[in-house]
């Protein structure tokens, strides 16, 4: 009985894969026309379980765009756009024109892909019309006002309407598109579309960061969008202690917010070389830490240090004074590390020199310099 469950199960592993769909986006119309659209489309990313011996959807063999007169479109009554026969790399974005269409014809259109276990996938319908539209024609102005340290207002002009009705309309932005479109973060205006003047509250955003915004309208016959970009920077964190050189003596603890040795237990976020290990940073109270390297400490920015936040561990870092290869010191001079506070507060540190090996009578220090930004 075991040796035929063992090739029952054998067999199993060669039977066709199930049919589990792939993950598709929603369908962007970007213009529509008399007898045409342009709409663009991506696929996502296959769980890293999409292979044969888990029997789950294997690759992507197919995909593309189905549309029709009627909503929800599917491959087996639509009509097919097909994109590609092969397993490209995730995300993948594509842009097709249609054309051949009826005027006056609304339209239902969606992105599907087929894989090798025949599971057939469909992303959300979007709809168009087709028409001899005149656009509307936007603008956005040339910055940003009302500013924090996390939301910005912009101002958006509609300088005119056309005649494909507007649904909806605001800015849309992103800190890697420099073209952004709707698929990125869109903040919509309140109102009804009009000629005029809007602000728009932007949110979300990080302080130090590059943004690029413009200007969109959602209409039945596609977006439309600004043809000026908006750069912009909420400019850099405001500093909370200002650049402070000190000296680290061993065995003590050290507050970051401020830059100070502390006797208080608990508000402490580091010590530096305790009696009991080591020289190096031992992190303290949830404070975190991650070595940067030797680069200019004035010239590393808030944005770079909040991006590169996933690093920072709670982890002793050796600033050993005899390293080995077993036990090298990651903090020579010149060394700038960054951290964030037990209070939440990320900042930088720059090592200015190391003291004598610790001995019986003294030594074992640290000089530094840190730069602690606001919350």
């Amino acid at each position: 009985m075991a040796g035929i469950m063992l090739l029952l199960h054998a067999c199993n592993l060669f039977a066709p894969v199930d049919p589990l769909t792939p993950s598709v986006s929603e369908v962007s119309v970007i213009r529509a026309s008399t007898s045409g659209a342009t709409v663009s489309g991506s696929l996502q990313a296959l769980s890293f379980e999409n292979d044969r011996q888990e029997k789950k959807s294997g690759k992507i063999v197919e995909y593309g765009f189905v549309y029709g007169t009627s909503n929800e479109p599917v491959i087996e009554g639509g009509t097919l756009v097909k994109v590609g026969e092969d397993n490209p790399p995730m995300p993948f974005q594509f842009e097709r024109d249609i054309t051949g269409l009826t005027v006056l014809t609304t339209y239902f259109i969606r992105v599907y892909a087929k894989n090798e276990g025949g599971g057939v996938g469909y992303g959300p319908v979007a709809t168009f019309k087709t028409d001899r539209y005149v656009f509307a024609d936007l603008s956005i102005a040339g910055k940003v006002t009302n500013s924090t340290k996390t939301s910005a207002d912009a101002s958006v002009s509609i300088l005119s309407l056309g005649n494909a009705l507007i649904s909806s309309f605001g800015v849309c932005f992103s800190s890697t598109n420099k073209v952004p479109t709707t698929q990125d973060t869109k903040a919509q205006a309140s109102g009804r579309a009009a000629v005029g003047n809007f602000t728009v509250p932007l949110t979300g955003l990080s302080t130090g960061t590059t943004y690029y915004a413009r200007a969109y309208a959602l209409t039945l016959g596609g977006n439309v969008y600004s043809d000026e970009v908006l750069t912009f920077n909420l400019g850099e964190q405001p500093v909370y202690t200002a650049k402070k050189k000190f000296i680290m003596y061993y065995s003590n603890p050290y507050d970051l917010d401020t830059g100070e040795l502390v006797s208080q237990q608990g508000s402490e976020d580091m010590t530096w070389y305790p009696y009991d290990g080591k020289a190096g940073i031992y992190p303290k109270n949830g404070a975190k830490f991650a070595v940067l390297g030797k680069v200019n400490f004035d010239d590393v920015p808030y944005a770079q240090i909040a991006k590169a936040q996933s690093t920072l561990t709670a982890d002793m870092i050796s600033g050993s004074y005899t390293p080995t290869k077993a036990d090298p010191n990651l903090l020579p001079t010149g060394t700038v590390v960054i951290f964030q506070t037990n209070q939440g507060r990320l900042g930088k540190m720059l090592v200015e020199a190391h003291g004598e090996e610790r001995t019986p009578n003294g030594g074992g220090n640290m000089e530094i310099t840190i730069l602690t930004f606001d919350k």
